[in-house]
């Protein structure tokens, strides 16, 4: 199988108003180019629950891999109150994730002179990148040219990273904590019990979400 971004965001996880409790996404953008016209407002509105889950738990400074069915979610939660996020399959390569990942944080924060959107609704920033990285980046080898930049970094930074008691050389410079998304949740808590009792999902998402599993 062809190796897929699924979805991209920005997301704000610090927020100057106090009664706001989850992530923000800031922008977020769902490749539904395969699914039918039905289907696509319950995948991105699930989409955005389980990106918003995901960067919940996540804390600043880490970089972390959640693993769901099948699929990754690549995160990178910064100390500036943002975090980017990436969900591909389990074919794309990690290291052109947290690349585009990156990248995209950068000239978000750049673009932005490093200020954003307090509101407390998803997709209140426009940032047109985002949408393009989702087509672009499809291909890993358009990705890689960004890895690439990040090399001269590597080399000034030559930072080990240890995991089940062995170094090993990364490529991204931290330690990557991985993890299956049940695992980060509350104990005993699920993702499918997440979606069924939110309330930022319409009902019709959460009976069709029923149905299909």
């Amino acid at each position: 199988s062809r190796m897929k971004i699924h979805a991209l965001s920005i997301s704000r996880w610090k927020h100057a108003d106090a009664s706001i409790k989850e992530p923000v996404h800031l922008c977020y953008a769902v490749d539904v180019s395969q699914l039918s016209f039905f289907q696509r407002g319950t995948v991105k509105e699930i989409t955005a629950l389980v990106l918003r889950t995901c960067v919940a738990k996540t804390n600043p400074g880490d970089y972390q891999r959640l693993e769901h069915e099948g699929n990754y979610i690549y995160i990178i939660c910064r100390h500036n109150g943002i975090s980017g996020v990436c969900i591909t399959d389990s074919e794309y390569p990690q290291r052109v994730a947290f690349a585009i990942i990156t990248k995209l944080l950068d000239d978000f924060t750049e673009a932005n002179n490093g200020k954003w959107s307090e509101d407390k609704n998803d997709n209140c920033m426009s940032f047109p990148d985002l949408e393009q990285a989702l087509v672009k980046y499809q291909d890993p080898a358009e990705a890689d040219k960004i890895t690439k930049i990040q090399r001269e970094l590597e080399e000034t930074k030559q930072v080990r990273c240890t995991r089940d008691g062995e170094n090993a050389s990364v490529k991204h410079l931290v330690q990557v904590l991985y993890n299956t998304i049940d695992a980060v949740l509350a104990r005993g808590e699920k993702l499918d019990d997440l979606i069924d009792k939110s309330d930022s999902l319409s009902l019709q998402v959460r009976v069709e979400h029923r149905a299909r599993w």
